[in-house]
């Protein structure tokens, strides 16, 4: 959407608010509304007024938990995720946003709690997968990385991520050349994979 529709979508939905404030979904589209311009204040205080209507509201909760980890208010965003699963305790996307808050953070042991509670939730949810390999690797757990990497690439073949992150796990574990071919393939994936570790595998850069 160009910035003439955002614009004007913006107006409009203003509009609907200031006509009816306590109109929950008013302030949600409201709230999406400033995230898609990039207005983020405005919009995480469109999606609390939201919730002081509907506190119980599990999209606007989780996307007002997106928002503060995309805009680095991690402490926030968990707090906010958390309590996203409070209302739907199923919804792995909130415990992957938790446990990658916790990756970030390097609390390892935290992570891996959200992340493993993720996977066992949807085992197949690649995104929680690869990121528990990170994990797992930084907690010295090397083969449950490198089985956790392997179905990640498994899953998802073209998704560089998955693949450096297997990558890594192979070097710890001593494979080598495992790693190597597993970093390449993540480079012609398009992922940025580091010199310095392409080096490390003996790559011609």
């Amino acid at each position: 959407m160009d910035n003439n529709k955002i614009s004007s979508l913006l107006e409009q939905l203003q509009a609907e608010v200031k006509n009816n404030p306590n109109s929950v979904i008013a302030l949600h589209r409201l709230g999406l509304a400033y995230w898609r311009a990039e207005r983020f204040d405005e919009a995480a205080e469109a999606f609390q007024k939201a919730l002081k209507l509907d506190p119980h509201s599990f999209e606007i909760r989780s996307n007002l938990g997106v928002l503060y980890l995309q805009t680095g208010r991690l402490e926030e965003g968990i707090a906010e995720n958390k309590k996203a699963l409070e209302i739907y305790p199923e919804a792995a996307e909130a415990m992957v946003n938790i446990g990658s808050a916790y990756l970030q953070q390097e609390k390892w042991e935290d992570a891996l709690k959200y992340l493993q509670m993720a996977v066992e939730t949807k085992p197949d949810m690649v995104p929680a997968l690869t990121n528990l390999t990170t994990v797992l690797i930084a907690l010295d757990r090397i083969d449950e990385a490198v089985e956790t990497g392997r179905k990640a690439v498994s899953l998802a073949p073209t998704f560089g991520l998955a693949r450096n992150n297997l990558a890594v796990a192979l070097y710890n574990k001593g494979d080598k050349a495992g790693a190597l071919e597993q970093a390449m393939k993540a480079r012609a994936a398009g992922h940025a994979v580091s010199d310095d570790f392409l080096a490390k595998l003996g790559a011609k850069t």
